[in-house]
């Protein structure tokens, strides 16, 4: 029974986690903050929406928490970023040299090879799919990849 209990409490920050994953999770969790948004904003937001002139609040509500955040500096001042990434997987094969350990079917015995082999092997890849500019807490840019 402690046993299940630890699995289940283990199993909780995922469940937390993806209940903030839409925009209507995260109204349901911030509803103050969303009903103080004009009628066109809620709409717009609702479907994950969000244009120049939004404020901080508009934004996460529509994409919610940024993977990353970032200061920009210019001449005219710093401006806050905030990235949403993606990631895809490439597959690349590649030739391995090495001892490799290999059980005979018929006898069951353990033998050392030296061979080269191909194996497979995965890269993971992350970019910014979508990128929002901040100046004074309002979106001041959008860039979104186009692929």
């Amino acid at each position: 029974m402690k046993r299940c209990l630890m699995g289940l409490l283990a199993l909780l920050p995922i469940f937390l986690l993806a209940s903030c994953a839409t925009p209507d999770a995260r109204i349901k969790r911030h509803q103050e903050m969303f009903d103080a948004f004009p009628p066109d904003v809620q709409e717009r937001v609702r479907e994950g929406k969000i244009e120049i002139g939004d404020n901080e609040d508009m934004v996460f509500i529509a994409l919610g928490k940024p993977d990353r955040e970032y200061t920009r500096r210019t001449a005219d001042g710093e401006l806050v970023v905030w990235s949403y990434t993606d990631h895809y997987t490439q597959t690349r094969r590649e030739l391995v040299d090495g001892r490799f350990r290999v059980r005979d079917s018929r006898t069951g015995h353990i033998h050392s090879v030296s061979d080269s082999v191909w194996v497979e092997v995965p890269t993971y890849h992350e970019y910014d799919r979508f990128r929002v500019e901040f100046d004074g807490g309002l979106v001041t840019a959008i860039e979104q990849l186009n692929q």
